[in-house]
């Protein structure tokens, strides 16, 4: 089966083609990736770092939800906080609403390819995003994309989702189940630098601001998602300091290595076939009185998956 990454003709386009990150990520020459790691670390400071980067991204999380004052993050929990390496692969994600987890790293890789060389990506900036195309579930789920830097380099990055209140469309709130487009469901955001050596840019903060009916709860939840970024980062920075870049760019690939490992075993111990999971869809639009019935197909071959 061809994937759509392998198809020629498969650009994104922002209508008809979302982001598919290819294998070597077309990264500027102006940004410089911090790669060296340790190859070799001991069992107990691989355990102390590899806890310490957890805590640091529960932190991350809990900083959002004391500052934002909203329900949403508070009770719902519609939020999640994520720390992932240089060239936007996943070391940690939170344990809140964990189907964010399948849109954070495609925004991190597409900010790599499309922001490196124009406006460029330095020490202290932010980018915000919330396009579908990009990445973003829908437009309500707004990430803030952090850039870490150590001596110059990008050693990593720190980012959190955050489901808002409004950010406009036919429908307050910005559920628009009336809605037969993404372009009627509120302000479609690709990745944007909101926040530039540590200023918020005013005018795109406005912009991003006067979509909305609330705001003043969408601008409190960005200075909340602001706040966790840089409690991550700055809790990062001082492992780095502690125990060395390559230490505990070490131990962000080792905790690759042993997810890799520990999934392939497990999928090794499944037999292969193919399983199917049905589900049913009342109505698409108002108006609609049909019933659709959605289908997932699994076929596990040897140590792959095709869903």
């Amino acid at each position: 089966m061809t994937r759509i990454s392998q198809m020629p003709n498969a650009a994104h386009d922002g209508r008809a083609m979302g982001y598919v990150p290819p294998r070597k990520l077309a990264i500027s020459n102006k940004l410089k990736l911090q790669r060296k790691a340790a190859n070799s670390i001991d069992p107990v400071t691989y355990e102390v770092v590899r806890h310490a980067l957890w805590h640091v991204n529960e932190e991350h999380g809990a900083t959002i939800q004391r500052l934002s004052g909203s329900p949403v993050a508070m009770y719902a929990l519609d939020l999640n906080p994520s720390i992932l390496t240089e060239d936007g692969e996943f070391v940690y994600f939170g344990p809140y609403m964990q189907y964010m987890s399948g849109v954070t790293d495609t925004q991190v890789k597409w900010v790599l390819e499309h922001r490196s060389d124009n406006p460029g990506i330095r020490e202290g900036d932010m980018f915000l995003a919330n396009d579908p195309w990009v990445g973003a579930a829908h437009q309500q789920d707004v990430m803030l994309i952090c850039p870490v830097f150590w001596k110059g380099e990008l050693f990593c990055w720190v980012t959190n989702c955050l489901h808002q209140y409004d950010i406009g469309g036919i429908t307050p709130s910005s559920f628009c189940g009336a809605a037969e487009s993404a372009y009627e469901e509120g302000i479609c955001i690709p990745p944007v630098k909101i926040v530039e050596r540590d200023e918020i840019r005013r005018d795109i903060e406005e912009l991003y601001l006067r979509a909305s009916r609330k705001p003043e709860a969408v601008a409190l939840d960005f200075r909340a998602q602001l706040a966790g970024n840089i409690t991550a980062r700055e809790r990062v920075l001082a492992l780095a300091r502690r125990y060395g870049p390559g230490v505990v760019k070490g131990v962000m690939r080792k905790i690759l290595d042993n997810g890799e490992k520990a999934f392939l075993a497990k999928l090794a111990r499944l037999p292969d076939g193919v399983w199917r999971e049905r589900t049913y869809v009342e109505c698409c639009r108002p108006g609609d009185r049909r019933t659709h019935r959605v289908m997932l197909t699994l076929r596990k071959t040897g140590n792959r998956l095709v869903f």
